[in-house]
């Protein structure tokens, strides 16, 4: 902004007569920041960069030389104030320079040489006397340092994301402090009673806990204080009821008060409890020290054997004999004293029990400011940025339509000026009206009316531009592409030809009516293409062509489409040799009964066949006595009319053919016997089927 600032002074002192206009205008405005920030990123590599800006205002170009020193002379005031927010870090980390052992070089200024300059100036005189020097690091994108930095942090402080572990630790650069006062005034309580405690000063780490203990019996109210200005304010109502009620009876309770600094540096009160103390009596069984007992025994028997033996060795014998009997005396008392010991006794004693009752904790915000939303201002804060969201997509719209405006107008005017094409397939008249909408468009995307359009008006105004240029680009480019299109055309017959030719030599197995449907298809584009030709020939290039670049490569790649289809006909060859011969072989069997796979097919077939409970050869071998037909069993069934018409029928129509095939065989036999013998149409009907097996 500094640069651009100095460029506005120098434009105004250059052209004075526009000095007020471009205050006002918004377009240059925007320009002279542009081309300051891209001054800005020479300057970081080289010495000297030139200023320019063309048409900045009122058609007027201009243009500066600019120096680094210069710059660094306009922002020697920028540059003053570098390092406060340096020293501001080491306060907050509770470190000095003397701790820092490296140096990293991140955010958007660090490419400046005069940044880099001073951070090192000021590194090497804070840094302690025989401290090795700071050198300045760049090893990670400085641009994109802080906002990856953050990703991480916020990725491992949530459980919802799985990525590389981060140590980092943050803290707070705030002080919090807690005051507590009695809640009631009415309670009993000690006159003027309040505390105040530091729980988290400056720099404390974050998810820290610190608890507070007061013994009180009264209800409190706490304060939060950050920075000694009031954030929250807790009611923690409950203790006097306990102490006047259920726990009368015991001294004044210890509350305590746990509090959490969470992840995002905010104080919370986790819980509150009162806890009083009550004396107890319980009774307890004491075990006998047994050991301890065997042990003074022994002691004193060995004193008093000691002792008698030396009264012995004095006094004679007869001390010697009264030692002896005190001896067995004090032997009885030990065993007596044993035999008490052996059962445990009862000790009753006196313990003090903790009875804890948990304080309900009621959160204000009553005098604070700020202050936290409450729900109904949550919602309708929610409904706000939903609005604002709807507001920022349609001024996104509105950029992108307006982008499309500018960009068309440019690039028509561009194309109907430098473009041949264009120039051949247009008239004068046309490209001068043309021109002149352009401009006008142009003029009216600078005015009030278009910075407050909305993204339909916008798009209207492209709409109107496009009925006057598209027909005039359209005919351009079909002027341009329609040369192209013969040799195309040339390449595309010549493969369908090769094709065709290829198919009926080598893939007699198409159909006629396929190679002819696309040879049609080709006589029929030829036939079309030289009659719009010919058409094309009598327009003139300002009229509307007679057909289209993509009219012509869409009939041709038809034509290809269908010749290769053509060679993607398969054949199919029907083999009937592999489904046997006349006597069966279904699948590929052709064998029939004889072949050993059709073999044990069926005998498998027989053990596994089932009917009505019976087995395959229970059921042949009833099969003559079935007597569904009339009571009769199949020898009845023989003899029935209908098998007696049969049997005739077979007889005239099939005499020729078991003539032919000689005399022997059931087939003969059965067609010769009397329709009246039951026996020997069984018999025959039995042969005849032998035969056709």
């Amino acid at each position: 902004m500094e640069i651009a600032g100095r460029m506005l002074a120098a434009f105004q002192a250059k052209h004075p007569k526009l000095a007020d206009g471009i205050v006002s205008s918004v377009r240059a405005l925007k320009k002279l920041e542009k081309e300051a920030m891209g001054a800005k990123h020479v300057l970081s590599a080289n010495k000297e960069a030139n200023f320019r800006v063309e048409s900045l205002y009122e058609d007027t170009d201009f243009s500066q030389q600019v120096r680094r020193e210069t710059v660094e002379e306009w922002c020697a005031q920028i540059f003053a104030a570098f390092s406060a927010p340096i020293e501001k870090a080491l306060r907050n980390a509770n470190v000095t320079l003397g701790d820092v052992d490296t140096v990293e070089m991140i955010g958007g200024g660090w490419r400046i040489p005069r940044v880099q300059a001073l951070l090192s100036e000021y590194l090497q005189a804070q840094r302690p006397q025989g401290a090795p020097a700071l050198n300045l690091s760049q090893h990670v994108n400085g641009d994109e340092a802080m906002a990856t930095g953050a990703a991480f942090f916020g990725a491992n402080s949530s459980t919802s994301f799985r990525t590389k572990k981060i140590f980092f630790t943050d803290s707070t650069p705030h002080a919090y402090t807690l005051e507590l006062a009695p809640l009631n005034a009415s309670q009993p309580h000690e006159e003027g009673w309040a505390t105040t405690v530091e729980i988290f000063p400056a720099g404390s780490k974050l998810r820290a806990k610190k608890a507070v203990k007061v013994t009180v019996g009264f209800d409190l109210k706490a304060v939060i204080l950050e920075n000694g200005n009031p954030i929250v304010r807790w009611e923690l109502a409950g203790i006097h009821d306990a102490v006047v009620g259920k726990y009368v009876n015991l001294s004044t309770p210890l509350v305590s008060i746990k509090l959490d600094l969470d992840s995002s540096g905010v104080v919370q009160m986790s819980s509150a409890t009162a806890i009083f103390d009550e004396n107890v009596t319980v009774e307890e069984l004491v075990a006998p020290a047994r050991a301890a007992g065997n042990a003074s025994g022994n002691a004193s028997g060995n004193a008093s054997g000691d002792a008698a033996g030396d009264a012995a060795a004095e006094d004679g014998d007869a001390a010697g004999a009264a030692a002896e009997a005190s001896g067995e005396a004090e032997d009885a008392a030990n065993a007596s004293s044993s035999t008490n010991a052996s059962s445990p006794s009862k000790v009753v004693k006196t313990k003090i029990k903790k009875r804890k009752v948990l304080i309900p904790v009621v959160e204000m915000f009553d005098g604070v400011s700020p202050r936290p939303l409450s729900e109904d201002e949550c919602r309708l804060a929610a409904e706000r940025r939903g609005l604002m969201d709807a507001g920022d997509a349609e001024v996104r719209k509105i950029d992108a339509a307006r982008n499309a405006l500018e960009a068309f107008i440019y690039e028509s005017r561009d194309k109907l000026n430098d473009d041949d094409h264009c120039q051949q397939v247009s008239t004068e008249d046309e490209r001068s009206k043309i021109s002149e909408a352009l401009m006008a468009m142009e003029d009216w995307l600078y005015e009030d009316e278009a910075r407050e359009a909305n993204a339909s008006a916008l798009e209207g105004k492209l709409g109107s531009l496009q009925d006057l240029v598209i027909p005039i680009r359209r005919r351009a480019w079909e002027l341009e592409q329609r040369p192209s299109l013969p040799e195309l055309i040339d390449k595309v017959k010549a493969y369908v030809n090769q094709t065709l030719a290829y198919v009926e030599a080598n893939m007699t197995w198409v159909d006629a009516k396929e190679r002819d449907g696309v040879a049609n298809l080709t006589a029929n584009f030829v036939e079309w293409f030289g009659n719009v030709s010919a058409q094309q020939a009598q327009l003139e290039l300002t009229q509307e062509p007679a057909y289209t670049a993509q009219g012509v490569k869409e009939r041709l790649h038809r034509m290809q489409s269908e010749a290769q289809r053509l060679t993607k006909i398969r054949k199919i060859d029907f083999d009937y040799s592999k489904y046997g011969d006349q006597s069966g072989g279904y699948g590929g069997y052709g064998k029939g009964y004889d072949d050993p796979r059709m073999r044990a097919y069926y005998e498998a077939m027989m053990r596994n066949y089932t009917q009505n409970g019976t087995n395959g050869s229970d059921w042949w071998r009833n099969f003559g006595n079935y007597s569904g037909f009339g009571g009769s069993g199949f020898g009845g069934w023989n003899n029935s009319d209908y098998m007696r018409s049969f049997y005739e029928h077979a007889a005239r129509n099939f005499s020729d053919s078991a003539n032919a095939s000689g005399e022997e065989g059931g087939a003969g036999e059965s067609a010769g016997a009397e329709p009246g013998d039951g026996a020997g149409g069984a018999a025959g009907g039995s042969g005849a089927g032998k035969s056709e097996l």
